[in-house]
């Protein structure tokens, strides 16, 4: 008998404690719908992962209500509209940023409110609403997956540079990169031997500049004057013909035109007396007798009978 009381005693205990959590849960989870409660309006980008109507809403670490509704934008595509109940004085949206943090390792979430800071930078939400940023732990994820993303993309490239091809390729370099330090070097010691080489002439130029100097000042001196005078004499010259040549152009011009054609007709007699000389010459080249003797008769043969 007694044992029988014990265990509906133990029954009624773990019946309780269920139905006491069941409805705690539920009245945690039912959204508040008092009158006098203030309502704002969050527009989160990306997932809001672990959040739930009845999640907890903090203002700088204080609970100031709860989540009464989640649904999606439909007017913004990639963004949610999470409203909120607080019985708390708040400041104006404007004022106000909106970002989700972990619940422990529950693996919930809620909304943590904060002051925006002046000159922060925010993205474009409807008027009267909250900016909301994903929890940490969500960025944290896809910085993460970026990350590895482009570190297997680098490792990928990598293999591709450390192939055999590309490793010949890189030994070929290397040797030809020696070989051109080699050059490099050998020319350095031409080109120190070539400096030396250009300072001596400096040295020896710098040596005859004084005698340079004192033939310049030799030629200044004894040539110049000559060529000057030479030059105006020249020039004295040239002035006393074209003043001769001034003065007597009526009669070179009479000249011209009474005696070129005579000058012409000598000129052609010389020319033909020429050409007879030299018939002449020829013939007594071909025969010298002729000169002395005369033209001889030809010889006529008369036939016999």
């Amino acid at each position: 008998m007694e044992r029988n009381a014990r265990l509906i005693l133990v029954s009624s205990f773990i019946l309780f404690s269920l139905l006491a959590i069941f409805f705690f849960y539920r009245w945690i989870q039912a959204p508040d719908n008092d009158d006098s409660q203030q309502r704002r309006m969050l527009e989160f980008t990306g997932s809001v992962s672990g959040l739930a109507v009845g999640s907890e809403v903090r203002y700088l670490g204080v609970s100031v209500g709860r989540v009464l509704a989640i649904d999606l934008n439909k007017d913004r595509l990639g963004r949610v509209n999470v409203l909120i109940g607080t019985d708390q004085t708040l400041p104006a949206s404007e004022k106000l940023i909106a970002a989700l943090e972990p619940l422990g390792i529950t693996g919930l979430s809620l909304i943590e409110l904060q002051n925006r800071e002046p000159g922060m930078e925010v993205f474009d939400v409807e008027p009267g609403a909250i900016p909301g940023f994903p929890s940490i732990v969500s960025q944290l994820s896809g910085s993460a997956g970026r990350i590895t993303s482009t570190i297997e993309q680098s490792l990928e490239r990598l293999n591709k540079i450390l192939d055999e091809d590309s490793m010949n390729d890189l030994d070929e370099t290397l040797r030809q990169t020696r070989k051109l330090s080699e050059n490099l070097a050998a020319a350095s010691e031409r080109f120190d031997a070539l400096l030396n080489n250009a300072g001596n002439i400096g040295t020896e130029l710098e040596a005859a500049l004084p005698e340079f100097r004192a033939t310049a000042q030799q030629l200044q001196k004894d040539v110049l004057p000559a060529v000057s005078a030479a030059g105006e004499s020249l020039q004295q010259a040239s002035d006393a013909i074209s003043a001769v040549v001034g003065n007597n152009q009526q009669e070179l011009d009479r000249l011209v035109a009474q005696e070129l054609p005579t000058l012409i007709a000598v000129s052609d007699e010389l020319t033909d007396t020429l050409r007879e000389v030299n018939r002449m010459i020829g013939n007594i080249n071909g025969e010298p007798g002729a000169l002395l003797y005369g033209e001889q008769v030809k010889e006529v043969e008369v036939p016999r009978e």
